[in-house]
């Protein structure tokens, strides 16, 4: 990340202390209890949040670029600052396949000082 900007909003602070990849278990554990297994694989609707619209943005088009089977990349207002909620590709449902997914999202929200705000699995 050589010359870029200082994150205003998802802090390197945070980015080293709060991606909580030990809640995907747990998460995980609930998801199997309807009835859906480790080896199932799931579309993830995920959700970032930033103080700026256009680094909401930048994040968008990044997402549509490297993830071109991403679908539904809205961008809508959120409390006082700006939603990105998308859905994934299907991905298997074990823990070593969310985390990993779940740290992709991690670093790419960062690069666009955008947070990772949180993720869920349809039935």
């Amino acid at each position: 990340m050589q010359g870029k900007k200082q994150n205003t909003f998802f802090t390197e602070k945070m980015y080293a202390n709060e991606i909580g990849l030990d809640i995907n278990e747990d998460v995980l554990k609930r998801i199997y209890n309807t009835n859906i297994t480790g080896t199932d694989r799931r579309p993830i609707e995920f959700f970032f949040v930033s103080d700026n619209i256009d680094k909401i943005l930048d994040l968008q088009n990044y997402l549509k670029q490297k993830f071109e089977d991403y679908i539904e990349l809205k961008i809508q207002p959120y409390k006082n600052l700006y939603e990105l909620s998308g859905t994934t590709d299907p991905i298997q449902m074990n823990l070593e396949s969310v985390n990993k997914w779940n740290q992709l999202m991690w670093d790419a929200g960062y690069e666009f000082d955008c947070k990772l705000d949180g993720w869920q699995v349809g039935h």
